[in-house]
């Protein structure tokens, strides 16, 4: 468990990081001179979709349609076409000040300390939980498992200590996790360790939310009340 101090200097830590990728994104569309289609939608302009169901109540893979049955279209969860999200990365990263990047193999390179994953983190939490049932529960968010983050993922060590988590290793995914201290303890999710997803639609600009990809573990905040913190 934190003190109270610790769990002060964590908030404003996170507030800081927060504030510094927030007009990050903001920079790479003036640096682009237009607004990547690197997003989610943050409010989506279709229908939920529907789909067939293991014994776990998880989607089957191949089977996601719309209500009326149609496939889902290519834009359903958001715009990341072509090598736009590329750009928007590249033209991120060139905004700040770089030490080490791990392409894959992050943990035995020393690019990041032994996190806990999306699957580890549900069985975690609930000892009890199956192999099957965590499986379940984590294959919506599978490059955030534990094995990706340690083995596959993109990983971006910054000058200011920060650790940056690419959603996968091939810079289309517009989701990321900040380890806001970098490999300092406690290195958990929902205490310094928190995920991020890059949202918008037609009239707005980006804008930086929580992800669904991340669960806390015990005793931490998600990140959705970290950023509703910030202004209480």
């Amino acid at each position: 468990m934190l003190g109270y101090y610790q769990k002060k200097v964590l908030q404003n830590q996170f507030k800081a990081a927060y504030s510094l990728f927030s007009q990050l994104i903001l920079r790479v569309e003036s640096d682009l001179g237009y607004k990547p289609d690197c997003y989610y939608w943050n409010v989506k302009p279709y229908p939920a979709f529907e789909c067939d169901k293991d014994q776990y109540g998880a989607c089957i893979a191949g089977t996601h349609r719309l209500p009326d049955g149609s496939p889902l279209p290519s834009d359903y969860n958001g715009r990341m076409n072509g090598p736009t999200c590329k750009f928007f990365f590249d033209t991120f990263f060139s905004n700040v000040e770089i030490i080490t990047i791990c392409n894959g193999n992050a943990f035995a390179k020393g690019c990041i300390p032994e996190y806990e994953g999306y699957d580890t983190v549900q069985q975690i939490n609930n000892p009890d939980l199956s192999d099957e049932k965590m499986e379940a529960l984590s294959g919506s968010c599978p490059w955030f498992k534990k094995d990706a983050i340690l083995n596959q993922n993109t990983v971006y060590v910054l000058k200011n200590g920060i650790i940056v988590v690419l959603y996968g290793n091939s810079k289309t995914i517009p989701i990321f996790a900040i380890d806001i201290n970098g490999k300092k303890e406690p290195n958990k999710w929902g205490y310094d360790l928190f995920s991020f997803v890059v949202t918008s639609n037609d009239s707005q600009p980006l804008q930086l939310i929580k992800s669904s990809c991340m669960t806390p573990e015990k005793g931490g905040m998600s990140t959705e009340n970290m950023i509703k913190n910030m202004y209480n």
